[in-house]
């Protein structure tokens, strides 16, 4: 049998010949073929492509409760595979389709039988990348493993795609429906509110904000009929059929009524607050804020309402109950630091250019998180090794030496502070970001994510188990969530072999706490703002 390093060199080998592949392909070549839409068959086979990686997306989380058996099953069908062959046929069917595309880029009337040709070839090659990935076996046996869930997420893939088209030509009735929705919620409280339909446009005094297409809340349906449908999936075992699926209906309309609410807001907010936070805060975030609200509290209803809930058992089942109920005080003392720091930003964000006069608001949120759980969080701390200090301040030093540097309005917000605010304002900035922030990130990072991967009892996992699989997923994921998202995730994997290597999680909290301290330093003795 291969080893399990072989399987996941095989599959970095497949990342990255897929990632390079597809760059090539849409960024180099751009085919227009002289076809009419339901003519050209390169539309259709892009078209199969974005099912096939939607279909794919909804398949990892339906299957998430399977994957020990699918692993073994990809193990088992990589020992037999021919990965040389796949990989050299890969490359010339690439290299065929290259050829062919530049044929027809510098032929504006190609033949229809060479597109055709190219089309061909281009399922070929994603065929031959699918195989790459995992040989045949695999894809015979994942059928097996979980049918249902393929059948579900490529009619779930199908109907996103469908969707997506049909909402490009259906923005202008919706986005009608929006702006009147919304100039009645204005008119309940404004007394100046302008309306004019046939520009679409919706204000209050002199600021007015065009209501467009995208205005018209396709974006957060989308979300929503994506998200719910995987939640309702995930948890069908505790949810009651076929009740809880008038939670598609409801969610729908909640997120588009929210979506009024916050146009109305938003033009309130231009009017008689500031045109820049309303345009460069609260436009986006106020959409997110809706979204997180409609889901949780969907999550909530099914969790407390016992018209979507299962029957509960009349069978005793103590032990279970007790486990559950473990597992649960375990899971959120990790993860409610983050959760706050998170909601913390989301909202300091919604009333951008202003958003850094709000970072005490983040500071309360994480500190308050930490003091609710400090009674399961206070045994994490233990001793930390002066190497692990040492490691976070190169770290620091590294992170100083590539930043890209550039105009901040950060620079120019602290510089309008009187001195004595500007001072008070940076305590409060260090604080947060050396003592709270690495906290929240490690907890919620490698104290929770990188042994959640290793198993979803992650609470019997030690600090110091190691997986491939936990190390890059929680490195990415720590990585992601930064705007230098490859430097983030080199500083995440530092952390994480800290971790592996002392077998305890106040290390790489010592050396993140390091790494933002040196930052911190820097960016106020440098007046590097950047950096913040």
């Amino acid at each position: 049998m291969a080893s399990k390093t072989s399987a996941f060199r095989q599959l970095w080998i497949f990342a990255l010949t897929a990632t390079i592949e597809i760059l090539i392909v849409t960024l180099v070549f751009h085919v227009q073929p002289n076809l009419t839409y339901w003519e050209n068959p390169l539309v259709h086979v892009n078209v199969a492509a974005k099912v096939a990686i939607s279909a794919f997306c909804l398949l990892v989380v339906m299957a998430w409760p399977q994957r020990t058996r699918i692993i073994e099953a990809h193990r088992a069908a990589t020992a037999q595979s021919a990965f040389k062959r796949v990989f050299a046929a890969n490359v010339l069917l690439f290299i065929s389709l290259i050829a062919v595309r530049a044929v027809i880029q510098q032929t504006p009337d190609a033949p229809f039988p060479l597109v055709v040709a190219c089309a061909g070839l281009q399922l070929a090659t994603g065929a031959s990348l699918a195989f790459l990935a995992a040989p045949p076996d695999f894809w015979r046996r994942l059928l097996k493993i979980v049918p249902v869930e393929i059948m579900v997420a490529l009619a779930g893939g199908s109907i996103a795609i469908v969707l997506g088209y049909a909402a490009q030509d259906g923005w202008s009735a919706l986005a009608g429906a929006t702006l009147t929705i919304s100039h009645a919620i204005l008119s309940l409280y404004e007394t100046n509110v302008v309306l004019d339909t046939e520009q679409a446009l919706l204000g209050a005094g002199d600021f007015k904000v065009l209501i467009s297409g995208p205005c018209s809340g396709y974006e957060g349906i989308a979300l929503v009929l994506t998200v719910v449908p995987i939640y309702i999936w995930v948890f069908r075992r505790e949810l009651r059929f076929p009740n809880v699926l008038l939670l598609l209906p409801l969610g729908v309309a909640a997120i588009w009524l929210l979506n009024t609410l916050r146009i109305a807001i938003l033009v309130s907010i231009g009017a008689h607050v500031s045109p820049e936070m309303a345009i460069q805060g609260f436009h986006s975030q106020g959409g997110w804020i809706g979204f997180l609200f409609v889901t949780l509290g969907i999550v909530a209803v099914t969790r407390r309402v016992p018209f979507f809930a299962a029957v509960a058992t009349t069978r005793p089942v103590p032990v279970n109950a007790v486990a559950a109920e473990a597992h649960a005080d375990h899971t959120l003392p990790y993860l409610a630091p983050f959760m706050a720091m998170v909601a913390a930003n989301i909202l300091a964000s919604a009333f951008a250019p202003h958003d850094h006069a709000l970072y005490p608001v983040k500071v309360l949120a994480i500190a308050a998180a930490l003091w609710w759980f400090q009674d399961v969080l206070r045994p994490l701390v233990s001793k930390v090794s002066g190497t692990s200090v040492t490691i976070g301040l190169a770290v620091g030093v590294a992170w100083i030496a590539t930043d890209p540097g550039g105009e901040t309005p950060i620079a120019a917000w602290i510089a309008a502070l009187p001195a004595g605010a500007a001072a008070a304002w940076l305590v409060l900035r260090a604080f947060g970001s050396v003592v709270l922030v690495p906290i929240a990130e490690e907890l919620a990072f490698r104290g929770f994510l990188a042994r959640w991967l290793i198993s979803t009892r992650f609470e019997s996992v030690s600090f110091g188990r190691f997986s491939v699989l936990a190390f890059v997923g929680s490195s990415l994921a720590f990585g992601l969530m930064h705007q230098r998202w490859l430097a983030a995730t080199l500083a995440g994997a530092i952390y994480a072999l800290l971790m592996y290597r002392t077998k305890r999680l106040s290390d790489p909290i010592a050396a993140h706490a390091a790494t933002n301290l040196a930052i911190m330093i820097w960016a106020v003795a440098a007046g590097q703002w950047s950096l913040l």
